[in-house]
């Protein structure tokens, strides 16, 4: 009789494990960063515009709605969380998604409140990258641009912002 109990407590004992460890196991995260590559402390604002927003738009100016843009310091020579997914960005994003990164100098954005950004801001680069981009260039996004990013629309465009 006691054996006839092992035989049904111990696959459930090892199923009761396996499914403790499956549940605990946490899913795993897939980023977008920028890397500042210059000697400089920058700010960026980013937006995420996709299928499931219902929006495709790429101005060259930041909207009055705050809430669509996250922002953040960027530390030179750093890396810096844009986006995450549970799924990995490159199979994610849509030909038509876009993720648009607002750069500018330390200067033209401290002190100054949203509304001064939107009328005033002089930015260095602005970067609208389709999922078709993300998936040529990768997860991590290089400022100022890489010769990869030659044919993606930017402003300034790629020849004029390694002249600089």
């Amino acid at each position: 009789m006691k054996i006839v109990n092992l035989l049904y407590i111990a696959p459930l004992a090892m199923l009761s494990v396996f499914l403790k460890s499956c549940l605990t196991a946490e899913a795993p995260i897939y980023c977008i960063y920028l890397h500042n590559q210059t000697n400089e402390e920058l700010y960026t604002m980013y937006k995420w515009d996709s299928e499931y927003r219902g929006q495709y738009i790429k101005v060259n100016r930041l909207s009055e709605d705050s809430s669509m843009y996250g922002s953040m310091k960027v530390i030179p020579d750093g890396h810096h969380t844009l986006w995450c997914f549970s799924e990995k960005p490159e199979a994610f994003f849509n030909s038509t998604d876009t993720l648009s990164i607002f750069i500018l100098d330390k200067e033209e954005y401290e002190g100054k409140t949203w509304s001064q950004l939107v009328d005033s801001a002089h930015f260095r680069q602005i970067y609208h990258l389709s999922g078709d981009d993300i998936r040529l260039i990768g997860t991590t996004i290089p400022y100022p641009p890489s010769e990869i990013m030659r044919n993606m629309v930017m402003v300034p465009s790629y020849e004029e912002a390694v002249k600089q």
